[in-house]
């Protein structure tokens, strides 16, 4: 069989094209397995443990889910500007333009849910720099009873699990709570439930600490309590479109509560709250023994 002649002006075209075919190749070769990470890495976020850990895996699918689409492009893009060359314009042209029209509808659908602000909160959570503190703990007079109080910042339901765990006699769970992130409430809750502990509203106990609260066996409250709901919020998210509010009205739905009620929490946006009468959580069962008078 002839040698065959590396050196000839056909053979180095031959050379280059070939080169150029890889390297459109290897862009879109890369777009499929990093859209499988990306996806990969926004279930492990819901499985996650920890909110810290979560929030670190969901800006990690992110970001590989936007690498994904950019290999992507940047392939098919090359692609069409190597039939440019070989005299194809027209379909070029057309193929470019579902390019650029399908980056800017990615582009638009990606800041829609990934702004800015939600970047940022997000960004603080994964490296340890939550904004919203977690709660502190402190064992109660009577020595059954822990009380939580301030808000249920990341890493909260990990404090709480450790103290129950070194803690066995509690049987009580004493709230003075704002809210918090929901990430911690349901782990904290589940706890609550888990163990068949009881949860008393000391004072204030509003938004996520309602979801403790609904999680006790029997449910109490002090009468200078008082327990506030509305819907969930995150920064940079419109609370009335918010995954979370759909998370916490289920909770509440999945706790008993009636959907009056939860229609009512729903109605109430973030930056108000709705404090409901003796009469109306005694009704709805948010509470199970009556007020002390």
């Amino acid at each position: 069989m002839p040698a065959f002649d590396t050196s000839s002006p056909r053979a180095a075209t031959v050379a280059h094209q070939a080169a150029r075919a890889l390297g459109e190749s290897a862009w879109l070769a890369q777009a499929a397995p990093l859209l499988v990470l990306a996806l990969l890495a926004g279930r492990a976020a819901d499985d996650a443990q920890s909110l810290q850990l979560s929030a670190l895996l969901q800006l990690t699918g992110s970001a590989l889910l936007v690498l994904s689409v950019v290999c992507c492009k940047v392939g098919v893009w090359r692609a069409a500007s190597h039939r440019a060359r070989r005299g194809a314009t027209t379909s070029t042209w057309l193929l470019k333009l579902l390019v650029l029209a399908g980056g800017l509808a990615f582009s638009w659908a990606f800041a829609a849910r990934h702004n800015g602000a939600q970047t940022l909160e997000m960004g603080r959570i994964a490296i340890g720099m939550d904004p919203v503190a977690a709660v502190d703990l402190r064992m109660g007079p009577d020595g059954h009873s822990l009380l939580l109080r301030g808000t249920l910042g990341a890493g909260s339901a990990e404090r709480v699990r450790d103290w129950l765990h070194h803690h066995a006699g509690i049987r009580t769970v004493r709230l003075e709570s704002a809210g918090g992130r929901l990430f911690e409430a349901e782990g904290i809750a589940a706890d609550v439930r888990r163990l068949g502990l009881d949860t008393h509203a000391e004072g204030l106990c509003a938004s996520a600490c309602t979801m403790v609260l609904l999680a006790g066996r029997q449910r109490t409250a002090s009468p200078a309590a008082r327990i506030g709901f509305h819907r969930p919020s995150f920064a940079g998210v419109d609370d009335d479109r918010s995954v979370d509010a759909d998370v916490l009205m289920r909770y509440y739905r999945n706790a008993g509560i009636a959907r009056a009620f939860i229609d009512k929490v729903r109605a109430t946006p973030s930056r108000s709250m709705w404090f409901p009468s003796r009469q109306e959580l005694e009704r709805h069962r948010v509470l199970t023994q009556p007020l002390p008078t």
